[in-house]
């Protein structure tokens, strides 16, 4: 939304009882004026108008979804209790260290939850400077219907994870590629939701920009339960930040994901592999993720046939390379092999940059292994993106 004019303050002075039957209810404020001065006029009358009137406190609203963040949405006039789906946008004011948990508090009914998490100062874009050791959360949140958050931007510190309890959390979304330097090391709030939570994610996406490969594999270690694992390399947020890993991961992750045969010495462990109950992995083969083809075919392979009783049939595999496609493809290997791929969706996707220019991000689709609509199927879209919010706004 723009500036304020005429017909988009009635729309906002709906009353209340006229929209008993509202749900969903996604705000974006966006400037149109150069003037930092103008802008903050413009700021309180849009907050005063979108935020303080009737849409907000509909008795029946459950999914809210709210864009750049001008203010704090703490003090709104919301039914808190009521929602279900919350999505929160980036920070753009001086938010204080108890933010967003502040607000997940007073949502116990939550079941989805989308936050873009803003790094404290030096990096806060306007205001006064934060001891980033102060934004802890004095309370224990337990948000206990909570079965899938995602956290995008800066990783998390790792406070968050230590400050909520989600019996419930089954997907985790991780798009956060931008490091909080703290010191001489990193935060590591991405790794400590994980191990706090791990045993009960059945679904997990990361984007690699803020792990390592040790980072990767200790991930790995602590979902054992996991169906679904999607990894990607880069995002919008690219360029990364001084400080970043720029660590290439190599096909030594592969190799733990790759079943050991029952009659061969298993790990020091004592798994013959990680993550047991996969059946559907993605990956982007690009920036700091260096999966080579020999050992994504030894994966599906072993996968696939299953020499571990113990170990799920592989379904879906979507991985991408920034490569010509070659003249033998991995499906026709697969078959030499002896490898059954009845029923089973086998995207390699072959891929060009889109741009040579430093700190350009991206690839484009030049060839695949698979028939037409291959950008509408599900598994396609889960691991090459757009990754979008829960409610509407922008994606990755």
């Amino acid at each position: 939304m723009g500036e304020p004019g005429e017909a988009v303050g009635q729309f906002f002075q709906i009353p209340v009882e006229k929209v008993p039957l509202l749900e969903t209810l996604y705000v974006d404020v966006l400037l149109n004026s150069p003037n930092i001065s103008s802008q903050s006029v413009q700021i309180q009358e849009l907050l005063a108008m979108t935020t303080g009137r009737a849409l907000v406190q509909a008795p029946r609203l459950r999914r809210l979804g709210v864009g750049s963040l001008w203010s704090s949405p703490v003090p709104l006039p919301i039914k808190w209790t009521n929602l279900t789906e919350l999505t929160l946008g980036p920070v753009t004011y001086q938010a204080d260290g108890a933010f967003p948990l502040s607000a997940l508090a007073m949502c116990v009914n939550l079941t989805k939850c989308s936050i873009f998490h803003q790094a404290p100062a030096p990096f806060q874009l306007h205001g006064a400077p934060v001891n980033p050791a102060s934004a802890t959360s004095t309370n224990h949140i337990r948000l206990p219907r909570l079965q899938t958050l995602e956290l995008r931007g800066f990783e998390p510190p790792p406070s968050f994870a230590s400050s909520v309890d989600l019996p419930s959390l089954q997907e985790l979304v991780l798009l956060c590629s931008l490091h909080i330097p703290v010191g001489d090391g990193l935060e590591r709030g991405a790794t400590d939701l994980i191990r706090k939570f791990g045993d009960g994610l059945t679904d997990l996406l990361l984007d690699l920009g803020s792990l390592n490969e040790q980072d990767l594999l200790d991930v790995l270690q602590h979902v054992p339960n996991v169906v679904s694992l999607r990894i990607t390399g880069g995002s919008m947020f690219q360029p990364r930040m001084a400080g970043g890993s720029q660590t290439v991961i190599g096909d030594s992750v592969l190799e733990r994901l790759t079943p050991r045969s029952s009659d061969i010495v298993a790990y020091v462990d004592g798994t013959t592999c990680y993550c047991p109950k996969l059946q559907k992995f993605g990956c982007k083969v690009q920036d700091n993720v260096r999966f080579s083809e020999e050992a994504i075919i030894r994966f599906i392979a072993a996968r696939r046939n299953r020499l571990d009783a113990g170990v799920a049939l592989l379904t879906s595999i979507v991985v991408a390379f920034p490569a010509v496609k070659p003249a033998k493809l991995i499906r026709d290997r697969l078959q030499e092999m002896g490898v059954d791929l009845e029923d089973m969706v086998l995207m390699p996707l072959y891929m060009k940059p889109q741009s040579r220019e430093p700190g350009v991000v991206g690839l484009t689709l030049q060839e695949h292994d698979v028939g037409a609509g291959i950008r509408d199927h599900q598994d396609y879209i889960s691991t090459m993106g757009p990754y979008t919010q829960t409610l509407g706004g922008w994606a990755v």
